[in-house]
């Protein structure tokens, strides 16, 4: 059977939350640019082509942070000529004290005069969400960034943001396992709120490209984020490994790869604006914007769901994707010890 075709073009943009944005359905991921701890090294020609390639198949959004080592400077070099056609994310801490310093970095950095969409990386638990966000809002009255948003809150902290400013997008893990925004009602509030969930990890940090078959197929290079992801530890990782010998079932019917059909899953549930996706070589590019312009059958799309949502029972959700504790989470130091 082959995947039935929704548009004649593959790229149709959202809106994204109360914005303005129109944003690309996959979003570039910059996280694996210039963060050679986690990822490895991936040249700033590779990056620059593949920014420039996504842009020509109509990628409208990239997703960066100040904390992600040297990705905004790769991200300013890759976008110097066409600014123009882009939406800029960027993402930084949550003390109200250091945030104008912060934004100043990344402006210099990428060599922009106003950020699009800049986000609270992550909530500081010492630090009350209304004095986080009325940074935030400070930082828009005065023209450095367009639109406030947050990323790994949870439910009652997107509450709290939305009472407190003019919130755009909520930016959480969100995969075939990982359901913590459904399974702790964030996904609701966001809704409810009409905030824009742009969604990170769509392929479990690899997982479910169906390159991971065993222990043995994981990365072993030092530092290799897959080394802290909870997805690849214990039953998770069994879980998720009987995930892709659903997703091989899928690829053959709809022939798609398995990558494709957990990209194309995520950027078809109700909610969800966007999925934010890495590439590291125009290769792994290509693959992902398969995922765009065609949908599976409802039985399908319904079955990845159950199964899924049986095997995110395993988490508790009070951790991150990455293991860490949520209110221990200080972006604040993280970034200093880097500047």
């Amino acid at each position: 059977m082959s995947a039935r075709r929704m548009k004649e073009t593959d790229v149709t943009y959202r809106k994204l939350g109360n914005s303005d944005l129109l944003m690309s359905p996959i979003i570039l991921g910059a996280w694996q640019y210039g963060c050679e701890r986690y990822w490895g090294d991936v040249p700033t020609k590779d990056a620059c082509d593949v920014v420039a390639r996504a842009v020509d198949k109509g990628i409208n959004t990239i997703d960066t942070a100040i904390g992600y080592d040297g990705s905004e400077q790769i991200v300013g070099k890759a976008i110097r000529n066409i600014r123009d056609k882009l939406i800029i994310i960027s993402k930084g801490g949550a003390d109200p004290r250091k945030m104008e310093s912060r934004v100043d970095i990344s402006l210099s950095r990428m060599n922009l005069d106003v950020i699009d969409l800049y986000l609270v990386h992550y909530p500081d638990a010492a630090i009350p969400i209304e004095e986080t966000i009325g940074g935030m809002v400070r930082l828009k009255e005065k023209g450095k960034i367009r639109h406030v948003g947050v990323s790994n809150f949870s439910a009652d902290q997107v509450r709290k943001a939305v009472g407190a400013g003019d919130i755009a997008c909520c930016e959480q893990a969100y995969n075939l396992l990982w359901r913590e925004i459904e399974d702790t009602d964030t996904l609701k509030v966001c809704r409810d709120h009409n905030v824009g969930i742009l969604a990170y990890s769509p392929l479990g940090q690899g997982l479910f490209t169906g390159k991971i078959r065993s222990e043995a197929d994981i990365p072993r290079r030092e530092g290799d984020i897959r080394h802290l992801t909870l997805l690849f530890q214990g039953e998770a990782f069994t879980a998720g490994l009987s995930m892709v010998k659903h997703l091989d079932v899928l690829s053959e019917k709809y022939k798609k790869t398995p990558a494709q059909i957990a990209i194309n899953w995520i950027i078809n549930q109700k909610g969800i604006t966007a999925a934010i996706v890495g590439s590291k070589t125009l290769k792994q590019l290509d693959d992902n914007l398969g995922a765009l312009g065609w949908e599976m059958d409802r039985d399908d799309n319904e079955f990845l769901r159950k199964e899924g949502s049986r095997s995110s029972k395993l988490f508790d959700y009070t951790f991150s994707l990455f293991g860490m504790k949520y209110d221990e989470v200080k972006v604040d130091d993280m970034i200093d010890s880097s500047l």
